[in-house]
């Protein structure tokens, strides 16, 4: 997005991969919020995060570095470091120490998602992401759809934004109608909404609603502006698709979709309805994606069909993330 108004990356909670595919052992050279980084696991299982350079010669461990036990070892001269980031051991002087540390950024794996905290200020998480329920339960749900998009020209705010854009539905996705707002809620850092819809408005049937028009909702929920997630309610179908879009520079992101749907009768794996649902969400945010890589941010948009109401709140609402103010946990958005 062009233009961008904010110098700091917003402050939260950011997925920088997925449970089921770091091994104990493996280690893995990223980049987020413009640093390079290596992301490993233990011997134990815990995930790690750190700067990716030896403070000894300035190694990356991302490239050659081993996991040895609950460490990360250094390629060059063997210095072996601490998940927390501490120095463990220089092997060739037993007994040596230094007072030299990596900076770590906090880790937690929710829901089968591997999520690092950012704060340009270097503070503790001011809150936890509570995860999506459906990840979870594979008794209801199928199991989670890791989409892994890539990198794109995309800041994080832009998927979040879609949730005061009720309009953007019949361009961008073939809706009929613009959607109906039914419920805003605003919690410090937490953003829930609902929208209204007539499913396949104006159609006899579709693949979607082969009964004929459906009235449904699309619920979101957003923790701050690194995870947003979509709920689809058609009846008794249900979708979630969570949107995770982690800083890569001051223009890109890189992007994750997952995706679930609700266990449906007959299908003991997601086939008819449910596999084409996963697959039409796939799509569809792709086309969202189009229009917001080649973006440029308006700061005051001239608003029309009552969209301030909605909009103006979000924006007002997501500033709280550049914020270049200490956070105080009353702090609270006003609503308009």
């Amino acid at each position: 997005m062009k233009d961008w108004p904010y110098s700091v990356f917003p402050t939260g909670w950011y997925q920088v991969g997925y449970s089921s595919e770091l091994q104990p052992g493996d280690v893995r050279p990223v980049k987020y919020f413009d640093q390079d980084l290596v992301l490993f696991r233990t011997e134990s299982g815990e995930v790690s995060l750190l700067d990716a350079y030896c403070r000894h010669l300035g190694a990356h461990l991302g490239y050659g570095g081993k996991v040895k036990g609950e460490c990360i070892e250094c390629p060059f001269h063997g210095w072996l470091w601490t998940a927390g980031g501490g120095l463990s051991e220089i092997p060739y002087a037993p007994g040596e120490q230094r007072r030299v540390s990596i900076d770590r950024l906090q880790t937690r794996e929710v829901a089968g998602l591997i999520l690092a905290w950012y704060d340009s200020f270097g503070r503790e998480p001011f809150w936890e992401w509570p995860g999506i329920p459906e990840f979870l339960d594979e008794e209801n749900n199928y199991p989670i759809t890791l989409d892994h998009v890539g990198v794109r020209k995309i800041i994080p705010q832009s998927p979040v934004e879609n949730t005061p854009d009720y309009y953007h539905f019949m361009w961008v996705h073939g809706a009929g109608q613009p959607g109906k707002p039914l419920l805003w809620k605003e919690d410090q850092h937490y953003l829930h909404t609902r929208v209204g819809f007539v499913y396949g408005h104006g159609k006899k049937a579709t693949w979607m609603t082969p009964n004929g028009p459906v009235f449904g909702e699309i619920e979101t929920e957003a923790w701050g502006l690194g995870l947003s997630n979509a709920r689809f309610v058609l009846e008794n179908f249900i979708t979630n698709q969570l949107t995770a879009a982690t800083p890569v520079d001051r223009e890109h992101s890189q992007l994750f979709e997952t995706i679930t749907v609700n266990r449906q009768p007959g299908e003991p794996e997601p086939t008819g309805r449910a596999a084409r649902m996963i697959e039409f969400q796939k799509g569809q945010i792709r086309r969202d994606f189009a229009i917001w890589e080649n973006q440029r941010y308006v700061e005051h948009p001239p608003f029309a069909g009552g969209e301030e109401e909605h909009y103006a709140r979000f924006r007002r609402w997501s500033k709280q993330f550049y914020s270049d103010q200490p956070y105080t946990a009353n702090a609270q958005i006003a609503a308009a």
